[in-house]
Protein backbone atom coordinates (compact mmCIF):
# COMPACT_ATOMS: atom_id res chain seq x y z
CA UNK A 1 0.00 0.00 0.00
CA UNK A 2 0.95 3.73 -0.14
CA UNK A 3 0.79 6.47 1.99
CA UNK A 4 2.51 9.62 2.00
CA UNK A 5 4.25 11.72 4.66
CA UNK A 6 4.31 15.05 5.28
CA UNK A 7 5.45 17.34 7.64
CA UNK A 8 5.15 21.07 8.01
CA UNK A 9 6.82 23.21 10.68
CA UNK A 10 4.38 24.80 13.37
CA UNK A 11 7.70 27.18 14.57
CA UNK A 12 7.09 30.98 13.67
CA UNK A 13 7.14 30.52 10.43
CA UNK A 14 4.58 27.54 9.87
CA UNK A 15 1.39 26.80 12.30
CA UNK A 16 -1.48 24.25 12.21
CA UNK A 17 -4.19 26.54 12.17
CA UNK A 18 -3.37 28.22 8.62
CA UNK A 19 -3.52 25.20 6.74
CA UNK A 20 -4.93 22.45 8.71
CA UNK A 21 -9.09 22.62 9.76
CA UNK A 22 -9.95 19.85 12.42
CA UNK A 23 -12.45 18.06 11.73
CA UNK A 24 -15.34 18.79 14.90
CA UNK A 25 -18.46 17.66 13.23
CA UNK A 26 -19.68 15.15 11.38
CA UNK A 27 -22.89 13.21 10.16
CA UNK A 28 -23.94 10.26 12.34
CA UNK A 29 -22.09 8.03 10.44
CA UNK A 30 -17.51 7.66 10.68
CA UNK A 31 -17.31 7.96 6.78
CA UNK A 32 -20.72 9.35 5.95
CA UNK A 33 -20.79 12.65 4.07
CA UNK A 34 -21.62 15.70 6.49
CA UNK A 35 -25.54 16.65 5.81
CA UNK A 36 -26.03 19.91 7.69
CA UNK A 37 -29.79 20.68 8.73
CA UNK A 38 -30.92 16.87 7.27
CA UNK A 39 -32.76 15.19 9.67
CA UNK A 40 -31.72 11.65 11.29
CA UNK A 41 -33.94 9.92 8.85
CA UNK A 42 -32.32 11.80 6.03
CA UNK A 43 -28.69 11.07 7.10
CA UNK A 44 -29.63 7.24 7.69
CA UNK A 45 -31.14 7.40 3.84
CA UNK A 46 -27.81 8.98 2.64
CA UNK A 47 -26.31 5.94 3.93
CA UNK A 48 -28.02 3.54 2.98
CA UNK A 49 -27.43 4.98 -0.65
CA UNK A 50 -24.09 5.18 0.07
CA UNK A 51 -23.55 1.84 1.33
CA UNK A 52 -25.24 0.53 -1.71
CA UNK A 53 -23.25 2.37 -3.92
CA UNK A 54 -19.96 0.67 -2.04
CA UNK A 55 -21.69 -2.70 -2.75
CA UNK A 56 -22.86 -2.36 -6.03
CA UNK A 57 -20.27 -0.11 -7.77
CA UNK A 58 -16.93 -0.94 -6.35
CA UNK A 59 -16.86 -4.67 -4.41
CA UNK A 60 -15.23 -7.38 -6.80
CA UNK A 61 -17.16 -10.57 -6.00
CA UNK A 62 -15.70 -13.85 -5.63
CA UNK A 63 -12.15 -13.21 -5.76
CA UNK A 64 -10.77 -16.74 -5.07
CA UNK A 65 -7.09 -15.19 -4.60
CA UNK A 66 -8.26 -13.24 -1.68
CA UNK A 67 -6.88 -15.87 0.58
CA UNK A 68 -3.18 -15.27 -1.04
CA UNK A 69 -3.06 -11.57 0.91
CA UNK A 70 -3.17 -13.17 4.31
CA UNK A 71 -0.42 -15.47 5.03
CA UNK A 72 2.81 -15.74 6.76
CA UNK A 73 5.80 -13.64 5.57
CA UNK A 74 7.89 -16.62 4.99
CA UNK A 75 8.01 -19.97 3.13
CA UNK A 76 8.08 -21.82 6.34
CA UNK A 77 5.36 -20.00 7.97
CA UNK A 78 3.36 -20.48 4.88
CA UNK A 79 4.12 -24.61 5.12
CA UNK A 80 3.27 -24.47 8.77
CA UNK A 81 0.24 -22.99 8.16
CA UNK A 82 -0.97 -25.22 5.89
CA UNK A 83 -0.36 -28.25 8.22
CA UNK A 84 -2.21 -26.08 10.90
CA UNK A 85 -5.15 -25.91 8.48
CA UNK A 86 -5.21 -29.75 7.89
CA UNK A 87 -4.25 -30.90 11.46
CA UNK A 88 -7.59 -28.25 12.78
CA UNK A 89 -9.81 -29.17 9.73
CA UNK A 90 -9.13 -33.49 11.01
CA UNK A 91 -9.83 -32.09 14.63
CA UNK A 92 -12.71 -30.74 13.91
CA UNK A 93 -14.22 -33.57 11.99
CA UNK A 94 -13.19 -36.22 14.20
CA UNK A 95 -14.75 -34.45 17.31
CA UNK A 96 -18.23 -33.45 15.01
CA UNK A 97 -18.46 -37.07 13.80
CA UNK A 98 -17.53 -38.34 17.36
CA UNK A 99 -14.24 -40.23 15.98
CA UNK A 100 -10.86 -41.05 18.40
CA UNK A 101 -8.30 -38.15 18.00
CA UNK A 102 -5.07 -39.33 16.70
CA UNK A 103 -2.46 -40.09 19.98
CA UNK A 104 0.04 -37.64 20.72
CA UNK A 105 -1.90 -34.66 19.15
CA UNK A 106 -2.19 -32.51 22.08
CA UNK A 107 -5.79 -31.56 21.95
CA UNK A 108 -8.02 -31.47 24.76
CA UNK A 109 -11.27 -33.30 23.53
CA UNK A 110 -13.22 -31.80 26.69
CA UNK A 111 -12.22 -28.42 26.04
CA UNK A 112 -13.50 -28.59 22.12
CA UNK A 113 -16.18 -30.20 22.41
CA UNK A 114 -17.76 -27.32 23.99
CA UNK A 115 -16.76 -25.31 21.02
CA UNK A 116 -17.64 -28.27 18.40
CA UNK A 117 -21.41 -28.48 20.33
CA UNK A 118 -21.89 -24.55 18.31
CA UNK A 119 -20.37 -25.73 15.11
CA UNK A 120 -22.79 -28.95 14.88
CA UNK A 121 -25.88 -26.76 15.27
CA UNK A 122 -24.55 -24.33 12.72
CA UNK A 123 -24.36 -26.97 10.24
CA UNK A 124 -27.82 -27.57 9.88
CA UNK A 125 -29.21 -24.20 10.10
CA UNK A 126 -29.69 -24.30 6.11
CA UNK A 127 -29.99 -21.23 3.92
CA UNK A 128 -32.19 -19.12 6.53
CA UNK A 129 -33.16 -19.23 10.17
CA UNK A 130 -35.63 -17.15 12.07
CA UNK A 131 -33.13 -14.98 13.64
CA UNK A 132 -29.74 -13.69 13.04
CA UNK A 133 -28.85 -13.47 16.99
CA UNK A 134 -27.83 -17.80 16.96
CA UNK A 135 -24.99 -17.07 14.28
CA UNK A 136 -23.11 -14.86 17.14
CA UNK A 137 -22.52 -17.53 19.18
CA UNK A 138 -22.20 -19.95 16.42
CA UNK A 139 -19.24 -18.23 14.79
CA UNK A 140 -17.50 -17.37 18.11
CA UNK A 141 -17.24 -20.96 18.67
CA UNK A 142 -15.84 -21.90 15.61
CA UNK A 143 -13.49 -19.16 16.08
CA UNK A 144 -12.56 -20.53 19.80
CA UNK A 145 -12.18 -24.19 18.68
CA UNK A 146 -9.21 -22.84 15.80
CA UNK A 147 -7.54 -20.75 18.44
CA UNK A 148 -7.85 -23.60 21.12
CA UNK A 149 -6.12 -25.55 18.62
CA UNK A 150 -3.26 -23.10 17.85
CA UNK A 151 -2.83 -22.68 21.52
CA UNK A 152 -1.98 -26.60 21.65
CA UNK A 153 0.08 -26.33 18.56
CA UNK A 154 2.49 -23.42 19.82
CA UNK A 155 2.70 -25.03 22.92
CA UNK A 156 4.44 -27.55 21.16
CA UNK A 157 7.02 -25.21 20.48
CA UNK A 158 5.73 -23.42 17.17
CA UNK A 159 7.23 -20.45 16.43
CA UNK A 160 5.20 -19.14 13.47
CA UNK A 161 1.40 -18.37 15.37
CA UNK A 162 2.20 -14.94 15.78
CA UNK A 163 -1.25 -14.27 17.76
CA UNK A 164 -5.21 -15.52 18.54
CA UNK A 165 -7.99 -14.20 17.00
CA UNK A 166 -10.66 -14.32 19.49
CA UNK A 167 -14.02 -13.00 19.70
CA UNK A 168 -15.83 -10.27 21.91
CA UNK A 169 -17.61 -11.34 25.07
CA UNK A 170 -20.44 -9.43 23.70
CA UNK A 171 -22.42 -9.55 20.97
CA UNK A 172 -25.04 -7.11 18.95
CA UNK A 173 -23.15 -4.07 21.32
CA UNK A 174 -22.52 -0.62 20.67
CA UNK A 175 -18.63 0.11 20.96
CA UNK A 176 -17.33 2.94 23.75
CA UNK A 177 -16.32 5.44 21.36
CA UNK A 178 -18.96 5.03 18.07
CA UNK A 179 -20.39 8.45 17.93
CA UNK A 180 -23.72 6.93 16.18
CA UNK A 181 -26.39 4.49 17.57
CA UNK A 182 -25.39 1.28 15.41
CA UNK A 183 -24.60 -2.19 17.05
CA UNK A 184 -22.39 -4.40 15.51
CA UNK A 185 -22.53 -7.91 15.64
CA UNK A 186 -19.32 -9.60 16.58
CA UNK A 187 -16.16 -8.11 17.13
CA UNK A 188 -12.67 -9.52 16.63
CA UNK A 189 -9.95 -9.23 18.49
CA UNK A 190 -5.71 -9.81 18.60
CA UNK A 191 -4.58 -11.58 22.05
CA UNK A 192 -1.24 -12.97 22.29
CA UNK A 193 -0.35 -16.36 21.94
CA UNK A 194 -0.42 -17.25 26.04
CA UNK A 195 -3.60 -15.75 26.05
CA UNK A 196 -6.84 -17.90 27.48
CA UNK A 197 -8.98 -19.28 24.82
CA UNK A 198 -12.29 -17.45 25.53
CA UNK A 199 -14.14 -14.62 24.39
CA UNK A 200 -12.62 -11.27 25.44
CA UNK A 201 -13.33 -7.90 26.70
CA UNK A 202 -13.62 -5.82 23.55
CA UNK A 203 -15.64 -2.44 24.20
CA UNK A 204 -14.40 0.00 21.17
CA UNK A 205 -13.46 0.06 17.68
CA UNK A 206 -10.13 1.39 18.49
CA UNK A 207 -8.99 -2.35 19.82
CA UNK A 208 -10.88 -4.06 16.93
CA UNK A 209 -9.30 -6.34 14.47
CA UNK A 210 -12.13 -6.76 11.80
CA UNK A 211 -16.19 -6.62 12.28
CA UNK A 212 -18.20 -9.69 11.94
CA UNK A 213 -21.87 -8.83 10.31
CA UNK A 214 -24.63 -11.25 10.10
CA UNK A 215 -27.51 -12.31 8.61
CA UNK A 216 -30.54 -14.77 8.94
CA UNK A 217 -30.42 -15.77 4.99
CA UNK A 218 -28.48 -16.60 2.38
CA UNK A 219 -30.03 -14.18 0.12
CA UNK A 220 -29.25 -11.14 2.36
CA UNK A 221 -25.42 -10.95 1.43
CA UNK A 222 -25.33 -7.70 0.21
CA UNK A 223 -27.45 -6.24 3.10
CA UNK A 224 -24.25 -7.65 5.10
CA UNK A 225 -21.66 -6.56 2.82
CA UNK A 226 -23.63 -2.83 3.00
CA UNK A 227 -23.47 -2.77 6.73
CA UNK A 228 -20.00 -4.34 7.19
CA UNK A 229 -18.47 -1.46 5.38
CA UNK A 230 -20.67 1.14 6.74
CA UNK A 231 -19.44 -0.16 10.12
CA UNK A 232 -15.70 -0.87 8.91
CA UNK A 233 -15.10 2.99 8.39
CA UNK A 234 -15.37 3.39 12.31
CA UNK A 235 -12.12 1.44 12.53
CA UNK A 236 -10.30 3.81 9.97
CA UNK A 237 -11.57 6.56 12.22
CA UNK A 238 -10.25 5.15 15.74
CA UNK A 239 -7.24 3.55 14.06
CA UNK A 240 -4.77 6.05 12.70
CA UNK A 241 -1.88 3.03 11.67
CA UNK A 242 -5.06 1.42 9.64
CA UNK A 243 -3.81 0.79 6.03
CA UNK A 244 -6.53 -1.17 5.03
CA UNK A 245 -9.36 -3.70 6.91
CA UNK A 246 -10.35 -7.19 7.00
CA UNK A 247 -14.12 -8.26 7.99
CA UNK A 248 -16.70 -11.32 8.05
CA UNK A 249 -20.35 -11.20 6.91
CA UNK A 250 -22.11 -14.19 7.96
CA UNK A 251 -25.44 -15.29 5.63
CA UNK A 252 -26.99 -18.20 7.49
CA UNK A 253 -24.67 -20.82 6.75
CA UNK A 254 -22.59 -18.84 4.35
CA UNK A 255 -19.49 -16.99 5.71
CA UNK A 256 -17.93 -14.39 3.15
CA UNK A 257 -14.09 -12.98 4.26
CA UNK A 258 -13.73 -9.14 2.81
CA UNK A 259 -10.75 -7.00 2.28
CA UNK A 260 -11.49 -3.32 2.16
CA UNK A 261 -8.73 -0.97 0.59
CA UNK A 262 -9.08 2.67 0.32
CA UNK A 263 -9.91 2.22 -3.78
CA UNK A 264 -11.54 -0.93 -4.08
CA UNK A 265 -13.93 -3.67 -2.40
CA UNK A 266 -12.69 -7.58 -2.04
CA UNK A 267 -15.26 -10.45 -0.95
CA UNK A 268 -14.40 -13.52 -1.38
CA UNK A 269 -16.75 -16.89 -2.80
CA UNK A 270 -18.84 -18.54 0.20
CA UNK A 271 -17.83 -20.11 2.75
CA UNK A 272 -20.78 -23.02 3.26
CA UNK A 273 -20.32 -24.33 6.83
CA UNK A 274 -22.68 -27.51 5.86
CA UNK A 275 -19.58 -28.51 3.72
CA UNK A 276 -16.82 -29.45 4.78
CA UNK A 277 -14.75 -27.49 1.96
CA UNK A 278 -16.57 -24.61 3.10
CA UNK A 279 -15.23 -25.05 6.96
CA UNK A 280 -12.16 -25.66 5.98
CA UNK A 281 -11.69 -22.72 3.95
CA UNK A 282 -12.96 -20.52 7.04
CA UNK A 283 -10.08 -22.62 9.43
CA UNK A 284 -7.99 -21.15 6.25
CA UNK A 285 -9.23 -17.78 7.21
CA UNK A 286 -8.54 -17.72 11.09
CA UNK A 287 -5.42 -19.35 10.95
CA UNK A 288 -3.90 -16.88 8.54
CA UNK A 289 -4.95 -14.13 10.24
CA UNK A 290 -3.12 -15.74 13.30
CA UNK A 291 0.19 -16.35 11.33
CA UNK A 292 0.28 -12.86 9.86
CA UNK A 293 2.53 -10.26 10.23
CA UNK A 294 0.78 -7.36 11.11
CA UNK A 295 1.01 -5.69 8.14
CA UNK A 296 -0.74 -7.96 6.34
CA UNK A 297 -3.58 -7.63 8.68
CA UNK A 298 -3.68 -4.07 7.45
CA UNK A 299 -1.48 -2.46 10.06
CA UNK A 300 1.00 0.40 9.12
CA UNK A 301 4.37 -0.90 10.00
CA UNK A 302 5.59 2.41 9.93
CA UNK A 303 3.17 3.67 12.70
CA UNK A 304 3.40 2.25 16.25
CA UNK A 305 0.34 2.75 19.01
CA UNK A 306 2.07 4.13 21.85
CA UNK A 307 1.13 2.73 25.54
CA UNK A 308 -0.66 5.36 27.48
CA UNK A 309 0.98 6.36 30.67
CA UNK A 310 -0.30 8.10 33.71
CA UNK A 311 2.25 9.43 34.97
CA UNK A 312 2.56 13.25 35.15
CA UNK A 313 5.76 13.48 33.03
CA UNK A 314 4.46 12.05 30.21
CA UNK A 315 1.43 11.74 28.26
CA UNK A 316 -1.27 10.88 30.18
CA UNK A 317 -5.40 10.19 29.87
CA UNK A 318 -5.27 13.31 32.54
CA UNK A 319 -3.71 15.41 30.05
CA UNK A 320 -6.03 18.06 28.16
CA UNK A 321 -3.15 18.69 25.61
CA UNK A 322 -2.96 15.06 24.13
CA UNK A 323 -4.74 12.00 22.88
CA UNK A 324 -5.37 9.10 24.76
CA UNK A 325 -4.01 6.98 22.03
CA UNK A 326 -0.81 8.10 20.05
CA UNK A 327 1.32 6.77 17.77
CA UNK A 328 4.83 6.28 17.04
CA UNK A 329 5.85 7.54 13.31
CA UNK A 330 8.37 6.64 11.19
CA UNK A 331 9.04 9.06 8.67
CA UNK A 332 11.17 8.81 5.52
CA UNK A 333 12.49 11.09 3.29
CA UNK A 334 12.96 10.77 -0.32
CA UNK A 335 15.84 12.69 -0.91
CA UNK A 336 18.29 12.52 2.04
CA UNK A 337 16.61 8.54 2.36
CA UNK A 338 16.62 8.82 6.78
CA UNK A 339 14.36 8.30 8.90
CA UNK A 340 13.13 10.74 11.20
CA UNK A 341 10.67 9.26 14.43
CA UNK A 342 8.02 11.48 15.83
CA UNK A 343 5.54 10.46 18.52
CA UNK A 344 2.08 12.08 17.85
CA UNK A 345 0.37 14.55 20.35
CA UNK A 346 -3.47 15.03 19.21
CA UNK A 347 -5.04 13.62 16.00
CA UNK A 348 -6.61 16.57 14.18
CA UNK A 349 -8.11 14.01 11.30
CA UNK A 350 -8.68 11.34 10.57
CA UNK A 351 -9.52 8.74 8.22
CA UNK A 352 -13.05 8.12 8.31
CA UNK A 353 -14.60 6.24 4.96
CA UNK A 354 -14.22 3.27 3.26
CA UNK A 355 -12.94 4.51 0.38
CA UNK A 356 -10.82 7.66 -0.44
CA UNK A 357 -7.24 9.25 0.00
CA UNK A 358 -7.36 8.29 3.88
CA UNK A 359 -6.08 11.37 5.21
CA UNK A 360 -5.01 11.88 8.48
CA UNK A 361 -3.33 14.52 10.65
CA UNK A 362 -1.75 14.62 13.80
CA UNK A 363 0.56 17.09 15.88
CA UNK A 364 3.55 15.54 17.10
CA UNK A 365 6.56 16.17 18.12
CA UNK A 366 10.50 14.37 17.77
CA UNK A 367 10.47 11.28 19.43
CA UNK A 368 13.41 10.73 22.05
CA UNK A 369 13.07 7.17 22.72
CA UNK A 370 10.15 7.41 24.79
CA UNK A 371 7.04 7.89 24.96
CA UNK A 372 7.07 11.13 26.94
CA UNK A 373 6.51 14.30 24.62
CA UNK A 374 8.82 17.21 25.55
CA UNK A 375 8.13 21.04 24.65
CA UNK A 376 9.89 20.89 21.38
CA UNK A 377 9.13 22.40 18.08
CA UNK A 378 5.28 20.95 17.16
CA UNK A 379 5.04 19.80 14.03
CA UNK A 380 2.21 18.67 11.80
CA UNK A 381 2.38 15.21 10.44
CA UNK A 382 -0.17 14.26 7.38
CA UNK A 383 -0.58 10.80 5.97
CA UNK A 384 -2.40 9.71 2.77
CA UNK A 385 -3.02 7.49 0.02
CA UNK A 386 -1.94 9.36 -3.23
CA UNK A 387 -4.21 9.53 -6.50
CA UNK A 388 -3.39 6.38 -8.27
CA UNK A 389 -3.69 8.46 -11.84
CA UNK A 390 -0.10 7.94 -11.84
CA UNK A 391 2.77 6.42 -10.90
CA UNK A 392 3.69 7.29 -6.94
CA UNK A 393 7.07 9.41 -7.71
CA UNK A 394 5.20 10.80 -11.33
CA UNK A 395 2.50 12.68 -10.15
CA UNK A 396 2.39 16.31 -11.09
CA UNK A 397 0.23 16.91 -8.24
CA UNK A 398 2.60 15.16 -5.26
CA UNK A 399 2.28 17.59 -2.17
CA UNK A 400 5.73 16.57 -1.29
CA UNK A 401 7.13 18.26 -4.59
CA UNK A 402 4.63 21.39 -3.98
CA UNK A 403 5.56 21.93 -0.46
CA UNK A 404 9.68 21.12 -1.37
CA UNK A 405 9.15 24.22 -4.48
CA UNK A 406 7.73 26.29 -1.39
CA UNK A 407 10.71 25.96 0.84
CA UNK A 408 13.47 26.42 -1.94
CA UNK A 409 11.40 29.45 -3.31
CA UNK A 410 11.56 31.21 0.54
CA UNK A 411 14.78 29.52 1.70
CA UNK A 412 16.65 32.31 1.08
CA UNK A 413 14.16 35.46 0.93
CA UNK A 414 11.17 34.63 3.37
CA UNK A 415 7.95 36.18 3.27
CA UNK A 416 6.09 38.19 6.47
CA UNK A 417 3.27 35.57 5.49
CA UNK A 418 3.04 32.29 7.25
CA UNK A 419 3.62 29.12 5.31
CA UNK A 420 3.98 25.38 5.95
CA UNK A 421 7.87 24.69 5.75
CA UNK A 422 8.71 21.16 4.98
CA UNK A 423 11.09 19.13 7.18
CA UNK A 424 10.34 15.59 5.89
CA UNK A 425 8.59 14.00 3.02
CA UNK A 426 8.09 10.44 1.28
CA UNK A 427 6.75 8.05 0.03
CA UNK A 428 6.28 4.89 2.85
CA UNK A 429 8.26 1.56 1.84
CA UNK A 430 7.60 -1.93 2.72
CA UNK A 431 9.81 -5.10 2.55
CA UNK A 432 9.09 -7.11 0.64
CA UNK A 433 10.96 -10.34 -0.36
CA UNK A 434 14.23 -8.86 0.83
CA UNK A 435 13.24 -5.27 -1.48
CA UNK A 436 11.90 -2.00 -0.45
CA UNK A 437 8.94 -1.02 -2.37
CA UNK A 438 7.03 1.76 -2.70
CA UNK A 439 3.61 1.03 -0.53
CA UNK A 440 0.58 0.65 -3.06
CA UNK A 441 -2.12 -1.21 -3.60
CA UNK A 442 -1.30 -2.13 -7.93
CA UNK A 443 0.16 -5.81 -7.02
CA UNK A 444 -3.25 -6.21 -5.11
CA UNK A 445 -5.28 -5.50 -8.00
CA UNK A 446 -2.34 -7.16 -10.33
CA UNK A 447 -3.10 -10.80 -8.36
CA UNK A 448 -6.70 -10.46 -8.36
CA UNK A 449 -7.19 -9.97 -11.40
CA UNK A 450 -9.08 -6.88 -11.35
CA UNK A 451 -9.16 -3.25 -12.50
CA UNK A 452 -9.73 0.02 -10.31
CA UNK A 453 -13.33 1.00 -10.53
CA UNK A 454 -12.91 5.07 -11.69
CA UNK A 455 -15.26 6.87 -9.68
CA UNK A 456 -18.36 8.34 -11.41
CA UNK A 457 -17.95 12.61 -12.10
CA UNK A 458 -20.12 15.26 -11.25
CA UNK A 459 -22.62 15.23 -13.96
CA UNK A 460 -23.31 11.44 -13.93
CA UNK A 461 -25.25 11.67 -10.56
CA UNK A 462 -26.93 14.48 -8.45
CA UNK A 463 -24.31 15.30 -5.60
CA UNK A 464 -22.01 12.22 -6.88
CA UNK A 465 -18.53 13.92 -5.52
CA UNK A 466 -19.46 12.13 -2.08
CA UNK A 467 -19.24 8.99 -3.35
CA UNK A 468 -15.90 9.77 -5.08
CA UNK A 469 -13.17 7.20 -3.69
CA UNK A 470 -10.25 9.59 -4.57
Amino acid sequence: MKTQKLEANTTQKATVKPFVTPRTSRSSKPGAVCSYGKSEKGQNEDEVQYAWNLVNNYTHRDIDELLDFAKPATTAGQEAAAQNVDFISDAMERILTKKRLPNGSGLDRRLLQKFANGIDEWMKVGSSLPSEKPLYGYFSNFALFVAQCLKSVAAGNNPHIAHLILPADRSDFKPDDSNDSRRIDVGLALRGIGASVECVSLGSYADTLCVVEAKHSRNLDENALMQLFLYSANLYARQGNRRYLWGLTICADEVYACMMLNDGLFVSPAMRISELAGRKMLISWLVRWSMCPDDLLGYDPTMHRVTVHSDVDVVGSDNDDVDDIRYRIDCYDDESMETIKYVTKRTIMSADDILGRHTRCFVATRYSGSDAYSSATEVVIKDAWPPTNYPPLEDPRDEIKLLRKIHDTFKNDAPDHIYPELIVGGHVRLDQEAVSAIDTTDAIFKVAGVNRIDPPSDSDAESAWKYQPL
